[in-house]
């Protein structure tokens, strides 16, 4: 309860630090509608000059786009602070005030930023599955609501634990943030659905950077039944657990590596 505690202060003081600049907030919320905007407006174009990509209608791909904002927007929120942590703050010597404190540094890390801007991509995901479901002939199920919160949430776990394995490399090589971008570059491919890349990609996405497992087979399951909902959310939490339980150990492995730079 302690942490709890501890947690909610320090995102109290995060949004109040952030409204400050009101207009910043603002400009940043905007910037992120905008560049989803603009992915949309490029992926509606491009299937008005082909009617269909792989089979898949303009409605389904845009379904698979807006589920795929969901998890990320919900790693967006909490974790955010982690890409710091990657291109900057271990190299400008920041991270020697975590250390100092008596309190977990990942902990810390995870309670320094709140981001509002996730709010953004969250709500225009749930605005475009909307709008693309009501154009769709979709059979829902309880299964299939339950594997897309499920693919929502623990995905988001999922994101978020490649995200810290990736800044805590920053530990010992001072500055990790290119190979964290280049991981985090493949969510992109899972915007799309699965059947359309080749199989080694298919196979990447799924059982390496997992990626596809957490967004594009729950729109599968509801939209064509294609899997069994139930063992997909199995698999989803399991391979949440497995990734959070490996950053967690790369984390605390880089840590005790952790040596101040000098400027």
């Amino acid at each position: 309860m302690r942490y709890v505690h501890l947690y909610f202060t320090c995102i109290k003081r995060s949004m109040i630090s952030r409204l400050e600049y009101k207009k910043d907030t603002i400009v940043a919320l905007f910037s992120f509608f905008f560049s989803n905007f603009c992915s949309l407006a490029a992926i509606y174009f491009i299937l008005q000059a082909i009617p269909a990509l792989a089979g898949y209608s303009l409605p389904e791909v845009g379904f698979f786009y807006g589920f795929s904002m969901m998890p990320i927007a919900l790693d967006h929120l909490f974790s955010d602070e982690f890409w710091l942590v990657a291109y900057r703050r271990v190299k400008d010597g920041d991270m020697d005030m975590h250390f100092l404190r008596p309190v977990p540094v990942m902990f810390q890390v995870f309670a320094e930023t709140f981001q509002p801007e996730g709010f953004g991509e969250l709500i225009l995901g749930v605005a475009l599955i909307t709008v693309c479901a009501l154009n769709l002939t979709v059979k829902v199920t309880f299964g299939a609501i339950v594997v897309l919160c499920v693919g929502a949430v623990f995905g988001a776990i999922i994101i978020t634990s490649l995200k810290v394995a990736m800044a805590a490399l920053a530990f010992i090589f001072k500055r990790s943030g290119p190979l964290l971008q280049v991981i985090y570059n493949f969510s992109s491919y899972a915007k799309y659905p699965l059947a359309i890349y080749p199989w080694l990609i298919r196979t990447l996405l799924i059982f390496v950077l997992p990626f596809g497992l957490f967004i594009s087979l729950p729109v599968d399951t509801l939209l064509y039944g294609t899997y069994n909902p139930w063992l997909l959310c199995l698999a989803i939490i399991g391979c949440s657990a497995v990734f959070f339980a490996v950053a967690a150990w790369v984390w605390t492995l880089c840590e005790r590596r952790y040596e101040s730079t000098g400027s």
